[in-house]
């Protein structure tokens, strides 16, 4: 891992988490894939909330635990993935996971990645969010693959 195109940012209450969401959400490119890591209750979906209203997505958006993935429909789609409920990659293989990670125009928003890294394109932006305390979160950007994704995580480092 290249520490220099790490971006570690600290938030301290759930609305900047949301906030710093919606900034990444202001400034993705189409397509793009953010996957998310943390421990339950870390706030993953918050930060996914935040990233649909950076997008102009006025659905409220709530974890798909039980729906694996969710699509959300705005100026470009949202496909939210939560792997919370699944165990290895072979189980997203009736969905076509494919076409939603390497063919659709949007943005795909994995939390839980770490779940399925053998099948996650090289390129993307993996965001691991740590529980530092009650309201203190880390976020750890690691951009990999297309040099978007760093300039990306750069953009988001000129924000805070």
């Amino acid at each position: 891992m290249n520490l220099e195109k790490t971006l570690t940012i600290y938030t301290r209450s759930e609305e900047e988490t949301l906030s710093l969401g919606r900034k990444l959400g202001q400034k993705l490119f189409f397509p793009s894939l953010i996957a998310l890591m943390g421990d339950l209750g870390s706030g993953k979906t918050v930060f996914t909330r935040g990233i649909a209203a950076g997008m102009g997505i006025k659905d409220v958006v709530k974890s798909p635990s039980f729906l694996i993935v969710k699509e959300y429909s705005g100026p470009v789609p949202l496909y939210h993935f939560d792997l919370y409920r699944i165990s290895s990659s072979e189980e997203l293989d009736f969905l076509g996971w494919q076409e939603y990670f390497y063919s659709r125009e949007g943005v795909v928003v994995i939390e839980w990645a770490d779940k399925i890294l053998d099948i996650l394109p090289s390129s993307r932006l993996e965001i691991k969010i740590e529980i530092e305390d009650l309201l203190i979160r880390k976020l750890i950007f690691l951009p990999r693959g297309d040099k978007r994704y760093e300039k990306l995580a750069q953009s988001i480092k000129g924000e805070i």
